[in-house]
């Protein structure tokens, strides 16, 4: 008679998740289904963070277009950091002054531009702030005031340019860069040395600013974006990607086109990102990393989705690009990538080191919290720009284990809260700014959960009796949990439930006449083992573990699946 025998998947999903290949022939390191799950510093599958709510709303509640389409910050030598949002016809400045934060609109000086979206792109040069959006004229933010870049004192546009409304920009080698201009969509227009303003290309028969023109380099492409790379400006066309060495003095020699990538370019402005030695963009054909090592001259291509290509070709071929919002977070190691029209966001966990492939999972999120732009300051926090039809022009942040809201409780319960007094001691947080509103924090919790794929115990010939399960997970007080089985390849499952106990109580120690008086120790959450019998028998097992994360960190050591090996069969 065989005995029992453990599999141990104590690294389970470690690779990530895997819709490309076959889940019967995968190594069982990786997951077919992987929603709200990362892997955190030791390697361990965890719950992601929860999307936390900071600021006061946009517009009226009543309104559907106050969705927060892009995120800056904007960097002053001082030091200082201010966050600016751009939402339908305005900017908005996050003030952190108010309680919640509120987002104030920013008046123009000059005679500005009628502005129709928020979808800029913002970029920091020489102390300086600017915008730029397809259909506008370059917005321009001085560090006290706001106006369109022609009103800076003493711009200068590119005199072979009728109508300057670039779509992408870059503050690197000393200059402003910008393209996708009206009918120069092939053409790159730099300006004067640190002079974010003056595009005016001779003065005095030297020249100062000037353009690059692409159209002897890729023939009918148009550029998308513009990125610096290792000491090199990089332009991303929609089929091809250019490379310039020696960028400083584009007047010089020296200043030579070093490459053309044909055939890929970049799908969307906003998923370029700068992943240290790399960039990171989504093509038209997924997720991509251009990269130069050490050992060679040229820039490498990686395909960084290919395990999930067809998954992510199908939502590049039906989604609005100009939508798709990527950010490189500084506060996790990860690349996240989202497709707001079809409330799906991708993570790319970079975390496993140089070279490696990244391990790859979803966030899913309520359709009114779905991420409609992103920004990692260098203080690692990851700010999430949000809106929807039901949930108008809100800024977030990545923090936390619960999806955080607020809600205006003003007027509500017959007046309950329609005093200060009265919303303070409910516990709420009373604002008089805008209006009198009483807030209050509602913590929604939110499902994290994954899928094996199909398991056979290294032998798929042989049945294997089912004896029973172990998993030890550490945190996630309170959450409750499901656990299914599914047996050769069948669509129905068997299923066990428990609940992880609640956080322990704190300890007080120590006399009140004591010398140093009492000390509270909170309690802390160690791993803790829960077990299952299963039966019946299985050549091949697939296991499904399902977790609503209920403000605490769950993360799952290991996993141990107890059998018997049966006959051939």
């Amino acid at each position: 008679m065989s005995a029992i025998q453990p599999l141990t998947l104590n690294s389970i999903g470690i690779y990530g998740l895997n819709k490309q290949s076959s889940p019967s022939t995968l190594d069982p390191r990786w997951l077919i289904e992987a929603n709200n799950i990362m892997l955190d510093d030791e390697g361990r599958l965890t719950s992601r963070r929860g999307i936390k709510q900071i600021s006061d709303l946009i517009g009226p509640s009543t309104s559907n277009d106050y969705i927060i389409k892009s995120l800056g910050e904007f960097r002053s030598t001082t030091g200082s950091s201010t966050i600016f949002a751009g939402s339908k016809d305005k900017i908005y400045k996050l003030n952190k002054a108010n309680s919640p934060f509120t987002l104030d609109a920013q008046t123009f000086t000059g005679t500005p531009q009628t502005i129709t979206d928020g979808n800029w792109e913002f970029c920091n040069f020489n102390n300086k702030f600017y915008g730029v959006q397809s259909g506008h004229k370059p917005i321009y933010f001085d560090g006290t005031d706001w106006m369109d870049l022609e009103d800076a004192s003493g711009y200068s546009g590119p005199s072979s340019v009728a109508d300057f409304k670039p779509s992408c920009c870059l503050g690197a080698f000393g200059r402003l860069w910008t393209g996708n201009i009206g009918e120069s969509r092939d053409v790159v227009y730099y300006s004067d040395t640190l002079q974010g303003h003056s595009f005016v290309t001779d003065i005095s028969g030297t020249s100062i600013a000037g353009f690059v023109d692409l159209r002897t380099v890729w023939d009918g492409d148009q550029i998308v974006a513009i990125s610096s790379f290792m000491g090199k400006l990089v332009v991303f066309g929609k089929q091809n990607i250019a490379i310039y060495n020696d960028p400083v003095d584009p007047s010089a020699e020296t200043f030579q086109l070093d490459e053309v990538i044909r055939g890929i370019g970049c799908a969307a402005r906003d998923s370029v990102q700068a992943l240290g030695d790399d960039i990171v963009y989504l093509s038209n054909s997924g997720v991509r990393s251009l990269q130069r090592t050490m050992l060679k001259d040229k820039m490498p291509l990686t395909d960084l989705s290919i395990n999930i290509k067809d998954e992510m070709v199908g939502h590049i071929t039906n989604s609005d690009m100009n939508q798709v919002k990527g950010q490189y977070c500084l506060c996790g190691g990860y690349y996240a990538l989202s497709f707001p029209d079809r409330n799906i966001t991708y993570v790319f966990d970079f975390k496993g080191g140089v070279g490696d492939a990244p391990k790859v999972s979803n966030w899913n999120f309520d359709s009114k919290k779905t991420p409609k732009s992103f920004l990692s300051t260098s203080e690692g926090v990851m700010y999430i720009g949000l809106g929807a039809s039901e949930y108008e022009g809100r800024i977030a942040v990545y923090d936390g284990y619960f999806d955080v809201e607020k809600q205006d409780v003003f007027g509500n319960n017959e007046g309950e809260y329609n005093t200060q007094e009265n919303c303070e001691a409910a516990g709420n947080i009373w604002a008089s700014n805008g209006g009198e509103k009483c807030w209050k924090t509602v913590n929604n919790t939110y499902q994290a959960d994954f899928s094996t794929v199909w398991l056979d115990f290294g032998d798929p010939s042989r049945a294997k009796l089912l004896k029973r399960f172990l998993a030890v997970i550490s945190g996630g007080q309170d959450m409750s949990v499901t656990m299914n089985w599914y047996r050769d390849y069948e669509v129905n499952a068997e299923s066990v439930g428990f609940t992880i106990p609640g956080p322990l109580w704190s300890h007080t120690w120590g006399a009140p006449s004591s010398k140093w008086g009492e000390a509270t120790y909170a309690g802390t959450a160690k791993p803790v083992e829960y077990k299952s019998s299963l039966s019946r028998s299985a050549k091949v097992l697939r296991m499904e573990m399902r977790g609503t994360i209920n403000g605490y960190k769950a993360s799952l050591q290991n996993m141990i699946i107890w059998a018997k090996k049966g006959k051939i069969r």
